[in-house]
């Protein structure tokens, strides 16, 4: 009778367990079927891959953006996927196959972006991520968005600043010309009154020349109308032309300010648009002697780091501010700081330079307390020409 007992409890346990599991089943199959049927109506594809790189999800949305049916990719292995699709977007499947291979190569919330084109004309935006639990790894996840409409307006936009530009080129060249001709007494003598309003005229000519010229040098950098006429350059004389024209601005500013080179003698040859590096140089140590107090420091530095030269610009002045520095290199953005808001500027020179080392195959990025006194170092890299070095000049 015990026995009997025993066993009935048993089954009553295990009808009861039963029953759970079966509830808990039902209960997960119904909130699976529910994330899929969300997933399947975001207007976003998504892809996931498992912790093997074999694609486990491809929704609706994905299947429209890329033109694959469902039925090409769910069970394949994403290097599969990148044949389908053509050999564009490598970077983005080399990063997926990265993370698979060597699941320590990735930080829980690192994060992987990049712009793909198609060959019907789209443009996508991926953005990939991992899938951790526990610190175990279970796959990515990739999200798609089409972003043609905004890469068209964009275009649009950067074309209307372009033609403006160029329109507003003509009455200034005549109101800069008009207002030299006045002040050099051609049209008779002026009084002391009128000639300091036409020297007002002229300072703000010349800063609305200098944003026009910022503008259309943008807009033809973003349109890929700028061609870089590329060569081997020789920095150090490259840099000591360019401390010339800074030399020149002191003077014309009436600003002292202390600069320090150190170059070494035997620094490699460096493959680039020898007047973008000029132009590249002149703005961030016009930044640096705009953005530091007079009697100030600034100093360029230049060395070798692998197959690239890395240049740094260090000044002791106002700084930025870690919550700025993420986009000083924005169009039109401009620090808060009261000596940088005091400072005549269009908020494009850092964009610019950022985009023409871009073209270079270079980095820049900044480093900053953002304490007013300890200053900035604007750094940038640039590729070598060739690996030999040059012959060492005696200075």
């Amino acid at each position: 009778m015990a026995v009997a007992i025993k066993n009935a409890e048993l089954y009553h346990l295990t009808r009861d367990q039963k029953e759970e599991l079966s509830t808990l089943l039902r209960d997960q199959r119904v909130e699976t079927s529910r994330s899929r049927s969300i997933l399947e109506a975001i207007a976003d594809g998504v892809l996931v891959t498992d912790q093997h790189g074999e694609i486990t999800l491809f929704n609706h949305s994905a299947e429209r953006m890329l033109e694959l049916k469902r039925a090409e990719v769910i069970g394949r292995s994403i290097e599969h996927f990148s044949g389908l699709f053509g050999g564009i977007a490598l970077a983005w499947m080399n990063t997926i196959n990265s993370w698979i291979q060597d699941h320590g190569s990735f930080h829980p919330m690192n994060t992987f972006s990049e712009q793909v084109s198609l060959d019907n004309g789209n443009v996508l935006s991926v953005n990939l991520a991992p899938v951790i639990n526990n610190n175990e790894f279970f796959g990515t996840v990739s999200v798609f968005r089409d972003i043609t409409h905004l890469i068209e307006v964009d275009r649009l936009k950067s074309e209307f600043v372009a033609t403006v530009s160029h329109e507003l080129r003509t009455p200034m060249t005549s109101i800069k010309g008009y207002v030299d001709i006045l002040l050099m007494g051609v049209a008779g003598e002026l009084s002391d009154q009128q000639l300091r309003f036409l020297r007002v005229v002229q300072e703000n000519t010349e800063r609305l020349t200098i944003l026009v010229n910022d503008l259309l040098d943008l807009s033809r950098i973003e349109a890929g109308q700028v061609i870089l006429s590329m060569g081997s350059i020789d920095l150090s004389d490259l840099i000591e032309e360019v401390m010339e024209e800074i030399d020149r601005l002191t003077v014309a500013e009436n600003k002292s300010m202390q600069f320090e080179l150190d170059l070494p003698p035997d620094l490699p040859l460096i493959k680039g648009d020898a007047e973008r590096i000029r132009q590249i140089l002149i703005n961030l140590l016009g930044n640096a002697f705009h953005y530091t107090p007079s009697n100030g420091n600034v100093s360029l530095s230049a060395r070798q780091t692998g197959e690239e030269i890395q240049v740094d610009i260090k000044d002791n002045g106002v700084g930025i501010p870690p919550k700025e520095q993420e986009r000083i290199f924005d169009r039109f953005y401009r620090g808060e700081n009261h000596m940088v808001i005091a400072t005549a500027g269009t908020g494009l020179g850092l964009s610019i330079v950022a985009k023409l080392i871009n073209m270079h195959n270079g980095r820049i990025w900044v480093q900053s307390s953002g304490i007013e006194g300890e200053g900035s170092i604007f750094s940038f890299t640039l590729p070598l020409f060739t690996t030999a070095r040059k012959a060492i000049k005696v200075r």
